[in-house]
């Protein structure tokens, strides 16, 4: 409950910060001072300034003056609508007179806000306002996920969700420190600098974790050619070896998005939206996906509690004769060294749930074959309940949990667990959650080669559990870029 509220008030405080700015250039934006960054280091400057506008009606000139060397022009709206701007001026002192002629475009939108949209300069009142507003979200954005990342991790509620947040911190962490150093060195003077830096930081941001994500597109490709080699060739084995390809075919295409428009002829500017907003796209993903590999390590990582009531032993492959090969029995270890570890701190048996049913090439059902080994290990045949129907990791957990109940009643007052070998917990804990109840993960180890594969495979899990959320903010990348066009 105190975590609710806690992201509640964030929340309200984001919505009032960017109200706040809203409002604040509907209450200042009627006023516009012209930059017209005519620079001059004279001491005594008399300058003379000559506006007419193409549309009457929509602003008026209040007064101009020199500023820290720059000619500063005052306006003020009297309408709406758009209008062209013819300026000249002359600046004078005492041996010499400077003369200028330029042309600006303004508009006024019906709150009497005023725009200046000059050869690409899109600016108004107040923008540094809003810059700010922008960046204090994106902050409070930023601690929303660090908070509820830490939250979940140290519950033990290992989930898509704890992914998510990881990788938009990730994201958010890199554009916020990029733009304020920016910002420090006095880069951003208008508000098309910052929509100009906001497009420059993906493609920083891609640069910027092309070392990490070329180490780990390595690894994997490495990993999965091991991978076939001891457990033969798989599509799902190869998974590694197709994410470094596109990988190195997205980096590719946006570093070297401006070649490729030279070489067919296409319009440089058109490329570049496309090329931007691919490099965001591909900066997302990145940032879910290193976001993964940390969910995934951390939950391996996770002690549960000693207070389980049921420990459930996920199966996988058993020997022809019946015997648990070394990857089960190691699930199968990892469970009754915990269940012990767990009586001698509290004084508290768990009923061990063997699960897995019984494939075409296998004897026994897997559950049998741990329960049997369970009994020769010395545990009791009244704290081993079998499930023997399932056929896969969800079934074990789906049918698991009736047998749970069948023993014990409803499962929401029992402390579950789970064993599982090291690189498939992440997996139990998202299938427990999609069967209606929260176990928590004890981890059995194994060969490394299994590891990249099995990120990936969460990884891809991610996208398509949370596939609208992942499009929606594609479907705004989309929007913001294309939507530039008109601005800048």
């Amino acid at each position: 409950m105190k975590t609710n509220k806690k992201i509640i008030a964030m929340n309200i405080c984001i919505v009032l910060i960017l109200l706040f700015s809203a409002i604040y250039v509907a209450a200042t934006g009627n006023h516009y001072t012209l930059h017209t960054r005519a620079m001059t280091d004279a001491v005594n400057i008399n300058p003379k300034v000559e506006v007419n506008f193409t549309s009457e009606g929509i602003l008026e000139m209040e007064d101009y003056r020199i500023e820290n060397e720059e000619l500063l022009i005052d306006f003020k709206a009297v309408g709406q609508g758009k209008t062209g701007m013819t300026l000249r001026y002359q600046l004078f002192d005492d041996s010499s007179m400077m003369e200028h002629y330029m042309k600006y475009t303004f508009s006024v939108n019906f709150l009497n806000v005023i725009f200046e949209n000059t050869n690409g300069n899109f600016n108004f009142n107040g923008y540094d306002i809003v810059i700010i507003a922008i960046l204090t979200s994106l902050l409070i954005t930023e601690i929303i996920m660090i908070f509820l990342f830490n939250s979940y991790r140290k519950q033990g509620n290992f989930c898509y969700q704890m992914i998510a947040c990881g990788g938009i911190g990730i994201y958010i962490m890199i554009i916020l420190l990029y733009i304020t150093y920016k910002m420090l060195n006095n880069v951003v003077n208008s508000f098309t600098n910052f929509l100009v830096l906001v497009t420059e930081t993906g493609i920083m941001l891609l640069l910027a974790l092309v070392p990490i994500m070329l180490l780990i597109s390595l690894l994997l490709a490495i990993s999965n050619i091991w991978l076939m080699r001891n457990e033969g060739y798989r599509p799902v084995n190869a998974l590694g070896i197709i994410f470094a390809v596109l990988w190195a075919v997205g980096v590719i295409f946006t570093i070297g998005a401006y070649n490729l428009a030279t070489l067919l002829n296409l319009e440089i500017y058109n490329i570049t939206i496309i090329k931007d907003i691919i490099t965001y796209i591909v900066v997302y993903i990145e940032c879910m996906f290193l976001s993964t590999i940390v969910c995934s390590y951390l939950s391996t990582r996770y002690k549960p509690h000693y207070d389980r009531d049921y420990i459930i032993i996920l199966g996988c492959g058993i020997r022809k004769d019946g015997t648990l090969t070394p990857l089960l029995k190691g699930r199968a270890d990892s469970a009754i060294a915990f269940e012990k570890a767990q009586y001698e701190k509290n004084g508290k048996h768990a009923v061990f749930v063997p699960s897995g049913g019984q494939g075409s090439d296998e004897i026994i059902s897997e559950g049998e074959a741990i329960e049997r080994y369970l009994l020769s290990q010395g545990i009791p045949a009244e704290r081993i309940c079998r499930e023997d129907k399932s056929t896969n990791t969800f079934e074990n957990m789906q049918f698991s949990r009736k047998v749970i109940e069948k023993h014990g009643g409803s499962i929401e007052n029992k402390n579950i667990a789970f064993a599982t070998t090291n690189y498939h917990i992440f997996r139990g804990y998202i299938l427990s959650k999609k069967n209606g109840f929260d176990a928590k993960g004890i981890s059995a180890k194994t060969k490394f080669y299994f590891y990249p594969n099995a990120f990936l495979r969460e990884f891809i899990g991610l996208l398509v559990d949370q596939k609208w959320k992942h499009i929606i903010f594609m479907f705004i990348v989309i929007l913001f870029f294309v939507g530039l066009k008109f601005w800048i």
